[in-house]
């Protein structure tokens, strides 16, 4: 199987932000972010009433109201920060995963090229195959992945036949 298909800025933070959600040490630091210490808010109220004319019920609103926006709008911050981060990097010169790739499936293995990579995969060293609604990573290891954006298969039968072929090999290899 050879596919060719332009990976775009969008599909990097895509994946990172996918990744942030998907791997279990960045999911816990971002469960913990958003939600334990923000809850830190909530005790504030406390100390402030202890040391100021500021009414413990006031004090409690005031933290409580900001902590409800901090887990609400915590998702939109994440990808604002994510975007920054990959368009900084894109800026300095750090393009060689943005551009036209060229991703062959072999039997033995997967090779991924670009203007300034090449990447050469065996399946035996294929860590997951995760799937969402635009984008199919395979990871080779904990922290990197190849990314396949969906909409390089011509219809679904396709990229079904495209995933049951490589964790087929996958599971043989292992």
């Amino acid at each position: 199987m050879k596919f060719e298909y332009e990976l775009t800025k969008e599909d990097l933070i895509d994946f990172n932000l996918f990744h942030i959600m998907y791997a279990k040490s960045t999911r816990r630091s971002a469960f913990i972010q958003r939600y334990i210490l923000s809850l830190l808010l909530i005790v504030f109220p406390i100390f402030l009433s202890q040391w100021s004319i500021i009414q413990f019920e006031y004090g409690l609103t005031v933290f409580m109201l900001f902590y409800l926006y901090w887990v609400v709008f915590y998702p939109r911050r994440l990808k604002r920060i994510v975007t920054k981060r990959i368009s900084k990097m894109y800026n300095d010169g750090g393009n060689s995963v943005i551009g036209t790739h060229t991703l062959e499936i072999s039997e033995e293995d997967i090779v991924d090229r670009s203007k300034h990579t090449e990447v050469k995969t065996q399946f035996k060293a294929i860590e997951d195959i995760v799937e969402n609604k635009e984008h199919i990573y395979i990871y080779v290891n904990a922290n990197s992945a190849h990314i396949i954006p969906t909409r390089i298969f011509v219809n679904e039968a396709e990229k079904i036949d495209f995933l049951a072929f490589t964790q087929q090999r996958v599971s043989i290899s292992s």
